[in-house]
């Protein structure tokens, strides 16, 4: 029985798939280190100041200190609470002599949450994880495991 030898298509597609390998181990081992490393230096802990306007009470009582909240735009991990605090939400209504009355919305109320955060200041602004850009006034639609609000920052601490 005659040995059979390696041809040349076969030497090509070991070839191939070793540098697939070797590709692959490059990137995640030594590129996305050095990408993420660039992010954890600069990045810092800050924290920030968002508000929830008009929600009910299953809402308020699903956000918990401690929990991550998230970008739901990108996914990203913009902190953790460290500060649940509601109150009811009022408005102004008129009254019968051209005056303005407050009056209590039923059943609804306003969060403040204090989070933290990896903020990197760049020369375009705040962006948490170098991707999601933070502004004061800016709304975003956020979650956390048990909840779904869109915050908006009011204010953050440098």
């Amino acid at each position: 029985m005659a040995k059979k030898r390696p041809n040349v298509v076969d030497i090509l597609i070991i070839l191939a798939l070793v540098a697939v390998v070797v590709l692959a181990i490059v990137k995640v081992g030594v590129v996305n280190r050095v990408e993420s490393s660039g992010v954890d230096e600069s990045a810092t802990k800050t924290i920030y100041t968002a508000f929830v306007d008009k929600v009910r009470k299953p809402t308020v009582d699903s956000l918990h200190e401690g929990d991550l909240i998230f970008d739901e735009k990108t996914g990203i991990c913009i902190g953790e609470i460290k500060a649940v605090e509601y109150e009811p939400l009022f408005y102004n209504l008129p009254d019968g002599t051209g005056g303005m009355v407050r009056a209590q919305y039923p059943d609804y109320y306003r969060v403040t949450m204090t989070i933290e955060g990896s903020v990197i200041e760049k020369e375009d602004g705040y962006f948490v994880d170098g991707v999601v850009e933070l502004k004061v006034n800016s709304e975003m639609n956020a979650f956390t495991k048990y909840a779904k609000p869109t915050i908006k920052v009011t204010n953050i601490e440098m």
